[in-house]
């Protein structure tokens, strides 16, 4: 792993580790991909109090066309310690579901257009997408469901971002 990724990756790994551990290592990942010069936007989930009902979700990356910006790729992170728990995947699963079907119904939003979804617990990411029309989301092509883990699969990760960039860069 990178030594600018390592610092943040450590944080997420020891024991006291807390949600904030998991988006500091995507706040730092994501412009790499997702860059200004190739159009990308990238919004994280303001929390100003811990006991505010989360609302969206903790990522959010938006491809800008002329000044129209599209939603494209939502992420939302959950601490360490869940990501041996399938009902903790599940319930995780379900929240991006919910978020990516909300997006739809928004303004300026393509209903035909496909939308892409990670869930990061701990050092544990699995990708999905959401079909037009579809009431569910998928795993994302290749992956099978694979929780990927960001040390020892980078090569996988690296190549799903990249493959990410280029679907929703339209």
């Amino acid at each position: 792993m990178s030594y600018q990724y390592q610092y943040y990756y450590d944080q997420i790994k020891k024991t006291d580790s807390i949600e904030n551990d998991v988006d500091n290592f995507w706040l730092n990942l994501l412009p790499d991909y997702f860059q200004k010069k190739l159009k990308f936007g990238i919004e994280q989930e303001a929390r100003p109090l811990p006991e505010v009902t989360k609302q969206r979700a903790d990522w959010t990356i938006r491809y800008i066309r002329n000044g129209d910006p599209k939603k494209v790729v939502l992420m939302e992170d959950k601490r360490k310690g869940t990501e041996t728990q399938p009902a903790e995947w599940k319930e995780a699963l379900t929240q991006l579901t919910r978020y990516l079907k909300l997006v739809r119904t928004e303004d300026k939003q393509d209903p035909n257009q496909t939308l892409y979804g990670a869930l990061n617990m701990g050092t544990y990411t699995r990708f999905y997408l959401l079909e037009p029309y579809e009431p569910e989301c998928f795993d994302y092509p290749g992956t099978n469901g694979k929780p990927y883990e960001l040390a020892r699969d980078e090569a996988e990760i690296h190549a799903i971002l990249l493959d990410l960039v280029q679907k929703t860069s339209h």
